[in-house]
């Protein structure tokens, strides 16, 4: 089963991920703190992680180069409402991007480009 860490602060975009995600057949785990992911990816070992990107990005991008250095092949998509966005996710050590609010058909098919379905 392809496993999907999601971390953001806004509960109601975490919950409404989680089922959209979970009705696609994803097994999901929903974090709000970005301190809690960490430990969650030892015990979940996901596919992937989608890490909300904040206003200024300074504490998903200290996450996302403590994920990269733990775990260098764990793919790491940023989530953000950010207009910049495009231009900052590579800098700040992510692997691709989600701009919210988000086309589900996006989601998807950034998602599908790194797990394998099964």
């Amino acid at each position: 089963m392809r496993k999907v860490i999601v971390q953001d602060t806004n509960l109601d975009l975490l919950e409404t991920m989680t089922i959209i995600l979970e009705e696609a057949g994803y097994k999901v785990l929903p974090v709000i703190h970005y301190d809690d992911v960490i430990p969650k990816i030892i015990d979940f070992n996901p596919n992937i992680v989608l890490l909300d990107f904040r206003i200024s990005g300074e504490e998903s991008i200290a996450v996302c180069k403590k994920i990269k250095s733990r775990f260098p092949y764990l793919p790491v998509v940023a989530l953000s409402c950010s207009l910049q966005i495009h231009h900052e996710y590579t800098k700040a050590g992510f692997d691709n991007y989600i701009a919210k609010p988000f086309d589900l058909e996006h989601l998807f098919k950034v998602l599908q480009q790194y797990t394998y379905p099964q």
